[in-house]
């Protein structure tokens, strides 16, 4: 297995994921479409405190994708939200998702203590799970969330 590189992108180049955006809306999701229009827009760039937008590069080529915000959802700044996250099929059981994820988790630590994200894919909610992520059926746009601080401090319980 090549080895996985994880960076911090500062200035997306719309060309180096304009083959996830084509992949993924052939499988069905917009969302990583959504992430190119509103970076080039401006109205997520994921540059805010607390923010970082990743990718995963195997073999010279980003693989994987995947953004950190404070969640828009709630009205408390300890909550973050991942966004975006996206890899690659041929990529997909290679340990991808798990180092991006695992890496987005690492860069909320220390600035949020309850991490949370919405997807509606079964095969999704079985990934997050095994990462420690807790099914959610009571917040609005949330489906998952993973307890990053105080247990007596976290927000919405």
């Amino acid at each position: 297995m090549p080895a996985i590189a994880i960076v911090n992108c500062t200035e997306l180049q719309r060309q180096t994921i304009d083959h996830l955006v084509a992949e993924s809306l052939r499988e069905g999701f917009r969302f990583v479409q959504r992430l190119v229009e509103e970076y080039d827009s401006g109205v997520n760039r994921f540059d805010q405190p607390g923010e970082a937008l990743l990718t995963a590069i195997v073999q010279g080529t980003i693989v994987g994708v995947g953004g950190l915000n404070r969640d828009p959802y709630f009205n408390d700044p300890k909550v973050g939200r991942l966004r975006h996250v996206y890899v690659e099929a041929a990529w997909r059981r290679h340990g991808v998702g798990r180092v991006l994820v695992t890496a987005l988790i690492d860069a909320a630590q220390p600035h949020y203590q309850l991490l949370t994200l919405r997807t509606d894919t079964p095969a999704a909610d079985e990934f997050y799970q095994t990462l420690g992520f807790k099914t959610e059926p009571h917040w609005t746009h949330t489906t998952h969330h993973l307890q990053l601080g105080n247990v007596g401090d976290c927000p919405g319980e």
